[in-house]
């Protein structure tokens, strides 16, 4: 299927109408045609959307930008493209938790610094601040919101359902829930690439929530400046720009800096253990079915737990050892994401299967992720009888 005001053909002009008449893109003369979507009769390209003809941008210093668009000609200059193809300008300065910088080829205001909220395996949970918690079970919690709006703060909630299942009956990741710009997402083991009963990759036509695959990953992001990477089993990791420090709650806590408060309740009071916490934020199943209720597994009781005998096996090189070995496929990743948690996580998950090597891989696979996510190298680590 085709964007709007286009529709397909199989043999089309390799050079078709644009809102730039002038640049012709290189070589496309010398092609027949070109099989894909073209813009309907009455409409021409601007950038990849197709618009009626009196609609196109505005030129700006031998650059394009559509109708309507913002942009940063400089740090202290911001512009709008407006009807006509005229281009107004103001002189601004960036936010307090904002630098300008190029992000991505784009000049403009991002945010100073980011907080990182990451759930992997049976589910241990570190928080915005660095706070490491478990939280075994089958219930559905809040993990994230807004719950102290500021000006130019967009509103969000990230909700998230466990399941227990597998070998050893681990808890693991069912479903995320993400409510941000007007917009619900779910994403659901088992229907991996089904978005909003959509198909991957998702932009929506405001622009403003945008949700692709990224290798066995589902990746979104908003305009405010909101990330999720989830790869729909046992990794989640959550990102919100420096601009909500200490506006957020749930069980990823505050974002202030100090992980000594972060289990706080809905009241804002500190709760006097995890269970009390972990509860607070506890809500009804996100699908609950007739006679269906959740299980709090061994919060509060013992949790079965793997001895220091029992899990050294799994230490070695072969398997958990491979996170912290600084000569491993991870090794160049230490200094960005410390190997420390993830190793322990992966002992833990691991012997509580048995050895069984899906945990295993699933445990390397949440720390790629997370060096992948932090912007660090890693080598090849999978091979055809490897993960």
């Amino acid at each position: 299927s085709c964007p709007r005001h286009s529709h397909y053909e199989l043999c089309g002009s390799s050079c078709p109408a644009t809102c730039r008449p002038r640049v012709v893109p290189e070589g496309c003369a010398s092609v027949l045609c070109i099989e894909g979507c073209f813009c309907d009769r009455g409409y021409v390209l601007s950038g990849d959307e197709c618009v009626p003809e009196g609609e196109c941008g505005c030129e700006y210093q031998d650059r394009y930008y559509k109708k309507g668009e913002e942009f940063y000609p400089s740090c202290r200059e911001r512009c709008r493209c407006k009807a006509g193809g005229v281009v107004e300008c103001e002189e601004v300065f960036c936010g307090a938790h904002e630098e300008c910088r190029v992000e991505e080829g784009v000049l403009g205001c991002y945010p100073a610094g980011y907080g990182r909220l990451v759930v992997s395996g049976d589910p241990h949970y570190v928080t915005f601040d660095g706070r490491a918690f478990d939280l075994p079970g089958s219930c559905a919690y809040v993990l994230a919101r807004l719950c102290e709006p500021a000006t130019r703060l967009a509103n969000f909630t990230v909700l998230l359902e466990q399941e227990v299942g597998g070998r050893g009956q681990v808890a693991l990741m069912k479903k995320v829930v993400v409510f941000a710009h007007g917009y619900a997402v779910s994403m659901e083991r088992g229907r991996r690439w089904e978005v909003m009963r959509y198909t991957l990759p998702l932009v929506t036509e405001d622009r403003k929530l945008r949700v692709v695959q990224e290798g066995a990953n589902i990746a979104l992001q908003t305009a405010s400046g909101l990330r999720l990477l989830y790869n729909a089993a046992t990794y989640l990791l959550i990102v919100i720009p420096e601009a909500y420090r200490g506006r957020v709650c749930g069980l990823g806590g505050n974002y202030n800096g100090d992980p000594g408060d972060d289990f706080r309740l809905p009241n804002g009071s500190l709760a006097r253990s995890t269970e009390e916490f972990v509860t607070s934020w506890k809500i009804p199943l996100l699908e609950e079915e007739e006679g269906e209720a959740c299980s709090d597994g061994c919060v509060g009781k013992a949790c079965p737990a793997c001895d220091a005998t029992h899990a050294a096996p799994y230490a070695a090189g072969d398997s958990c050892g491979l996170i912290r070995d600084p000569k491993g496929p991870f090794g160049l990743c230490h200094p960005r994401v410390s190997p420390a948690e993830y190793f322990q996580h992966c002992l833990h998950d691991v012997c509580g299967a048995g050895g069984d090597r899906q945990a295993l891989c699933h445990s390397l696979q949440a720390y790629a992720a997370a060096c992948q996510a932090a912007g660090a190298e890693i080598a090849g680590w999978r091979t055809d009888t490897f993960c």
